[in-house]
């Protein structure tokens, strides 16, 4: 069983371009700069690189993430102890959705505790691609987290009396409209990661829902302060710290790449609201 983490893939312009730079979609700059293999050599010898590339759907492609680097092994031969070098390149799997800026990175514990860990280090690979610099932007990756417990919180809460919301710098889509201004304001103001709070004596969860799935659709954090039952004291929870994940038995074949980007689909319409008023995973 394959474990996979979901993330955004945020493609941005970089502040400062220049006359040579090619224009292009998110999707095409992100799906262009996977195709292009790239590499990037963190330390001597020790080199983060894509590979396996494969477009198996209009929008989805697959590609492996790894680090290659030197290792010794200590072995017994003809009599002898002696040290074999030979390159290590451990790996894990990789599914993009390139038009929803969709990413699904497999748990791999040899390349970092955390898929986290991972998604920091394609990021990086991404960022020091020649396409990245032909097209003068830049690629920022965050984790997903399931909406549905802060929701639920936030949907049968007695009184809310605080709610914040982060957001960063804006994307093409899913973002709420009082979302958009802020994050314009942001880009003008050369700023990267922005918040908002709002404060009263009864705020509207309804609308309070439609603002959490829109930050967790785009990797951000939202947060409350709220009464859960009349009498009961004030808690205050958060989004963060519900990774979302969605497993596939194997990923060998494109029926299980289809079979695993429909899951990612799906998942994440839910967290954005579209599939229906509830979210009842």
């Amino acid at each position: 069983m394959i474990v996979f983490h979901l993330f955004r893939i945020k493609v941005l312009p970089r502040e400062q371009m220049t006359l040579f730079e090619r224009k292009g979609t998110p999707s095409q700059v992100l799906r262009e700069t996977i195709l292009s293999f790239p590499s990037f050599e963190v330390r001597k010898g020790r080199v983060w690189q894509i590979g396996n590339v494969a477009q198996f759907d209009e929008h989805g492609i697959y590609f492996r993430v790894g680090r290659t680097s030197k290792s010794t092994l200590e072995i017994y031969r003809d009599g002898n102890f002696v040290d074999q070098q030979f390159d290590a390149a451990p790996y894990t799997h990789v599914l993009v959705d390139t038009q929803l800026e969709l990413c699904a990175i497999a748990r791999k514990s040899r390349l970092s505790r955390k898929p986290k860990g991972i998604a920091m280090q394609l990021a990086r690979v991404l960022n020091q691609s020649s396409k990245a610099k032909e097209f003068g932007v830049r690629f920022e990756i965050l984790e997903i987290n399931d909406p549905h417990d802060f929701v639920t919180y936030v949907r049968s809460a007695y009184n809310i009396t605080r709610f914040w919301i982060s957001f960063s710098l804006p994307n093409i889509f899913d973002v709420d409209d009082f979302i958009k201004p802020m994050e314009r304001l942001l880009n003008e103001a050369g700023g990267e990661i922005g918040k908002t709070e709002l404060r009263g004596d009864s705020l509207n969860p309804e609308k309070l829902e439609a603002l959490s799935r829109s930050a967790a659709s785009t990797g951000d954090d939202a947060g409350a302060v709220l009464q859960p039952e009349e009498g009961k004291k004030k808690i205050r929870v958060s989004l963060r710290g519900n990774p979302v994940t969605v497993t596939q038995e194997e990923l060998s074949n494109q029926n299980e790449m289809r079979s695993l980007l429909i899951q990612m689909r799906e998942i994440y319409e839910k967290i954005r609201g579209i599939l229906g008023k509830n979210d009842d995973r």
